[in-house]
């Protein structure tokens, strides 16, 4: 075990409010992105880590006791919102046969798009889920969290990420009336959020993983997903939210000229996929925000410890150069089957190569 206590000058909380308030640190935190692993290290499976919101705060917390050193906080949720939130079906991770919830398309015909109903924000899907977790978040001294993702990332689930592609091309004005209809849900999720906890006890998480490069052109990005990205960042902001997280899942580099006139809260953090290069990035959203990423996923659950070590001093090396503050993070969430001695070469490689 790595006595960090030893080197560290500095708090978990102390680094944390440093990094926001782009003072200067002891070290680079880490943030593990941690759900899975969470209920892993806590001994249940992933099924009822995800049922029970209770379940996921409690191995959350002991996942922060494990791992002490890491910039961690209980986590909850998954990436496959929208279709259960509209009346579709939820499959669950039950015995960790899955990473995380699934559901299945709602609707393949664009004809069905007006026949979607519109969702209760307080009973809809997974948020009365969140809900519960937001209570204990908050009781404990936690942010509690915005609806999270995209309305293209909700608007996928519905109809299913292939057909979404389709109509793209096909059927565009059938696009814009379902992003229409996911983000006036999302709004209204996002009133009742803020009205019950405070704006300034909320934190945003933007993840943007079907407005990858790998998936749709800038163009599209432009056209279909930046408008309603930009209404609900705007409606954030506007009433006063200040804590946000873009992650970049997947490619998005052709995109990120696009990120400029979105509104965002200063010292936002930009955590970014493997497939993106840290500096470049880092270069393009200037010192005013905070970059994050992008350790390799499949070299952290497929590598050896020699490879991880590498992997993380390669994020190090150049992320401590980025004037707006670095977060070393995974690409994406910690690969739930992590072998833990891979947990330990990331410090390890924190530990001889994190220090300011």
């Amino acid at each position: 075990m790595i006595d960090f206590a030893a080197r560290d000058s500095m708090s978990v909380k102390e680094r944390s409010e440093a990094l926001i308030n782009g003072a200067p640190l002891d070290r680079v935190p880490f943030d593990p992105c941690a759900c899975g692993v969470a209920a892993r290290v806590y001994g249940i499976d992933r099924g009822k880590f995800y049922r029970n919101p209770e379940e996921a705060f409690a191995a959350g917390i002991q996942f922060m006791k494990a791992y002490p050193w890491m910039n961690t906080c209980p986590a909850y949720g998954w990436a496959d919102k929208g279709a259960w939130e509209f009346g579709g079906k939820i499959f669950w991770p039950d015995g960790d046969r899955f990473i995380a919830p699934f559901s299945e398309p709602l609707i393949t015909k664009p004809s069905d798009v007006g026949s979607l109903p519109d969702p209760d924000p307080e009973s809809a899907g997974m948020i009365p889920l969140v809900d519960r977790f937001n209570d204990l978040s908050r009781r404990h001294g936690f942010a509690a969290c915005l609806p999270g993702g995209t309305p293209t990332t909700f608007s996928a689930a519905i109809v299913g990420k292939v057909n979404l592609l389709k109509w793209l091309i096909r059927y565009p004005e059938a696009v814009h009336r379902l992003q229409r209809k996911v983000t006036d849900f999302m709004l209204r999720v996002a009133e009742k959020t803020i009205a019950k906890f405070g704006a300034l006890n909320c934190s945003m998480e933007c993840a943007t993983p079907m407005e990858s490069n790998q998936l749709i052109s800038p163009r599209m990005f432009v056209e279909f997903a930046k408008p309603y990205i930009r209404e609900i960042l705007g409606y954030y902001l506007s009433k006063g939210v200040r804590r946000a997280t873009v992650h970049l899942c997947g490619d998005h580099t052709a995109n990120l000229k696009h990120w400029v006139d979105i509104p965002l809260p200063p010292r936002t953090v930009f955590f970014i996929g493997q497939e993106m290069d840290l500096e470049k990035t880092g270069q393009l959203m200037g010192k005013g925000h905070i970059l994050a990423g992008n350790l390799d996923t499949g070299t952290l659950q497929n590598g050896n410890s020699r490879q991880v070590f590498d992997e993380a001093r390669r994020c190090l090396t150049i992320g401590k150069r980025h004037p707006g503050g670095f977060i070393l993070m995974p690409g994406c969430e910690l690969p739930p089957g992590i072998p833990l001695e891979n947990i330990e070469a990331v410090a390890q490689a924190l530990y001889e190569h994190g220090y300011y």
